[in-house]
């Protein structure tokens, strides 16, 4: 897979400065920085998808948390102060709560559309000031928690300090965790000083940061899907002329399914390289291992039905009824 992230990462610099000459430039705001090599990868093939469909007649120039912080990007894009945006459900949970169910739908990206799924995340977000591009999955599991410290006889995490976002925290509770909310940025400091005693964070981008220098052990089984989502300024979209629109909607339509295909070797090729790097596994006792994937599903829908109630149950129930859960 190096040589897919190599190249994806080699085109970032050309397709930004594509937007030279008579190509339409757009704005686009991400949640994280490029040390973030999983939504890094996942951006920059949008980019490029981008260009390629619009023949070089659409440019993305890209800004990160340094212009904006991640938890406040949904209002500027909105606003279009931006014109897209690419970030995750939990880093907007307090203006809606239906972004992160999506980490606890089956994540093939061909049956999240023809389920109706799709369309109904994107109704919602519409109503925000936002047009759904993309509801990518990074494969097949997505998540995984990072310690300083294996697991010890307790099986369980009682009283330590979980850095994660609110979609983590039902289940740092359920394991006997103190969860604590952070930017990814401040993660590597946070973990060197002890301020907390591991991370919930997606199974490709901890190398890249670092955070086997400062944690030796990372977790197993993995857990949940990872869905990364890319919206436009609702009436942006809405200006731009038919062609614009279908390359737009094209280019998140391939991402969806270029992502998915990508990223479970990704994140095999992240777990050898942890192991590489002198970082080692270390699991949960089995009573608690066996409430993982369980605590983390009704966890987020607990999530998203306290913030958006009807539409929440009426999501769950519709995610069931069709059986697209986990």
């Amino acid at each position: 897979m190096k040589h897919i992230i190599l190249g994806v990462l080699a085109t970032a610099a050309a397709v930004a400065l594509s937007g030279a000459g008579h190509a339409k430039d757009l704005r686009m705001l991400s949640s994280w920085s490029p040390a973030n090599k999983g939504t890094y990868i996942a951006e920059t093939a949008f980019m490029k998808l981008v260009s390629d469909v619009s023949k070089g007649k659409l440019a993305i120039k890209r800004s990160g948390p340094e212009a904006v912080p991640p938890f406040e990007q949904v209002q500027p894009v909105a606003a279009g102060v931006f014109d897209i945006l690419v970030t995750h459900g939990a880093y907007h949970a307090g203006t809606t709560g239906i972004g992160m169910a999506l980490d606890v739908v089956n994540s093939d990206p061909v049956k999240r559309r023809s389920s109706g799924i799709w369309d109904i995340a994107d109704k919602h977000y519409q109503k925000h000031g936002l047009k759904a591009l993309a509801f990518a999955p990074l494969g097949k599991v997505g998540y995984q928690m990072i310690l300083r410290d294996p697991i010890g006889p307790s099986g369980d995490i009682k009283g330590k300090k979980i850095r994660g976002t609110v979609t983590y925290h039902p289940l740092v509770k359920t394991l006997g965790g103190v969860p604590v909310v952070l930017p990814a940025g401040q993660v590597y400091s946070a973990l060197e000083k002890g301020v907390v005693d591991g991370a919930c964070f997606p199974t490709v981008g901890p190398l890249d940061l670092k955070w086997n220098e400062v944690a030796k052990y990372y977790v197993r089984p993995a857990f949940g899907v990872t869905t990364l989502i890319v919206a436009m300024n609702h009436n942006k979209f809405k200006a731009l002329n038919k062609d614009e629109q279908a390359v737009l909607l094209e280019a998140g339509k391939k991402l969806e399914e270029k992502v998915y295909a990508d990223f479970d070797a990704l994140t095999a090729e992240e777990e050898a390289g942890m192991k590489a790097k002198g970082m080692k596994e270390t699991r949960f006792s089995k009573v608690n291992e066996a409430k993982i994937a369980k605590a983390f599903e009704e966890g987020v829908w607990g999530l998203v039905i306290t913030k958006n109630k009807v539409e929440g149950q009426a999501l769950r129930k519709y995610v069931e009824d069709k059986k697209m859960g986990l």
